[in-house]
């Protein structure tokens, strides 16, 4: 068996749904697209995107001995349908991510003990992430073909949906990566419809992270087109 498939093996062992390869210098994209999204002042006050551009834009830069990434996928869809929620306007709803333990804690376990074999098994040097450091995720998962950014921005894939946490093992290790996802879809805006509406269904109950949206300096309803909704 090659170290490839071994890793998937374990990897589904531990609890993770997929299991991708890529390289640090997979994503050459992102360092634009970053600048951009920067100097627009979209990150608001969120000054450590700003701080650590150089990290996010770059895997190589945040770990140069870095060789292979590993990007991890772990489903959290639940069994039931959670828009169900939605038809009851008197029930305040609860993000399907947020129903559980805390992801960080759950994904680094595993990442930790995925980990932890692989330098058992074949040796080498090894960092995990999980939403807590520079690491642009989402554009290496797709490098990775675990899935496509789609206009929501979320990672989609045709597996598993877009309802996964992603996780990532650095290492020190040369592993073939596996061919980049590419964008499925088209002229679709299912998700943008559904965003609309929950939006408006937040902004009519009150929701928390929408207040700091709408009243933070930098951002604004009308630079994002909800200027009508929010009156």
């Amino acid at each position: 068996m090659s170290l490839k498939q071994a890793i998937i093996d374990q990897a589904q062992a531990e609890g993770f749904s997929r299991c991708h390869f890529t390289h640090p210098d997979s994503i050459p994209h992102v360092q634009d697209k970053l600048s951009d999204f920067i100097d627009a002042g979209y990150h608001g006050q969120m000054s450590w995107m700003a701080d650590r551009q150089t990290w996010r834009a770059n895997p190589r830069a945040l770990w140069p001995d870095a060789q292979t990434i590993i990007m991890l996928g772990e489903s959290y869809a639940p069994e039931h349908d959670p828009t169900d929620i939605l038809k009851h306007p008197e029930k305040g709803a609860i993000s399907v991510y947020a129903q559980s333990k805390d992801y960080h804690d759950l994904v680094k376990k595993r990442l930790k003990r995925l980990a932890r074999w692989l330098i058992a098994h074949s040796g080498g040097e090894v960092k995990v992430f999980v939403d807590t450091a520079p690491v642009s995720e989402k554009p290496l998962g797709q490098a990775a073909g675990l899935g496509w950014q789609g206009k929501h921005t979320n990672l989609v894939s045709r597996d598993l949906g877009n309802w996964f946490f992603i996780g990532s093992v650095f290492t020190t290790l040369s592993i073939e990566p596996d061919r980049a996802e590419v964008d499925h879809c088209g002229s679709c805006r299912s998700c943008i419809t559904a965003s609309n509406r929950r939006l408006s269904r937040a902004i009519s109950i009150g929701c928390a992270s929408l207040h700091f949206l709408f009243n933070h300096r930098t951002f604004g309803p009308r630079r994002y087109g909800f200027a009508g909704v929010n009156g």
